[in-house]
């Protein structure tokens, strides 16, 4: 019998390097895994997030959302007709103009590049010089972000656009205002604005 046992200890004793050995084999297997499981887990969890949050902007950020036309340019001077908002907020462009304060109308097809670069187009009718006024300090103060002209063809007394998006106002309020240049300023394809 002591034979056997010898044998029994012999065999358990194989058996156990035998299960030493896959178990190390398994460890180091995971060890090898664990960074790309984390790297995996960590993109996704990234791709989420920034998902997550790209949808919450969206939804927080002033004006109304507008169908993008797209961002063809124009030649200089040719016209297009069928934007879908008023004033439009993307579509064919030429342009784009300079940033700040202008006395003058502007082309549609001129300023929409403007906001194609991530600025705010403010644009008013029938306002007194106090508003006016207002919106030149709005202008001064967001130098390389905005353009203000009048513009006879507005729905509203002043209209706020952005790439993809518009609000209306009745009046100069320059909390609604701010707030919606520091939340729609370089939403759009090309981020230049400052």
């Amino acid at each position: 019998m002591s034979s056997e046992s010898g044998k029994e200890v012999t065999v358990s004793k194989a058996e156990r390097r035998r299960q030493a050995k896959a178990r190390a084999i398994r460890i180091g297997r995971i060890k090898k895994a664990t960074p790309w499981v984390l790297f995996v887990g960590f993109v996704v969890g990234g791709m989420y997030y920034l998902a997550v949050n790209a949808q919450k902007d969206l939804q927080n950020r002033p004006g109304q959302e507008v169908p993008i036309q797209g961002n063809q340019h124009l030649p200089p001077g040719e016209e297009f007709t069928a934007y879908n908002s008023n004033p439009p907020t993307s579509g064919p462009h030429a342009g784009p103009v300079p940033w700040g304060f202008n006395e003058e109308p502007i082309r549609d097809e001129d300023v929409i590049h403007n906001l194609e670069h991530g600025g705010i187009w403010i644009t008013y009718k029938d306002l007194d010089e106090d508003s006016i006024n207002l919106l030149r300090e709005i202008a001064r103060r967001n130098a390389l972000s905005v353009v203000v002209s009048p513009r006879a063809e507005n729905d509203s007394p002043v209209s706020l656009s952005s790439w993809g998006r518009l609000q209306n106002l009745d009046t100069v309020d320059v909390d609604a205002i701010n707030e919606y240049i520091r939340k729609n300023k370089n939403k759009s394809p090309e981020r230049l604005a400052r």
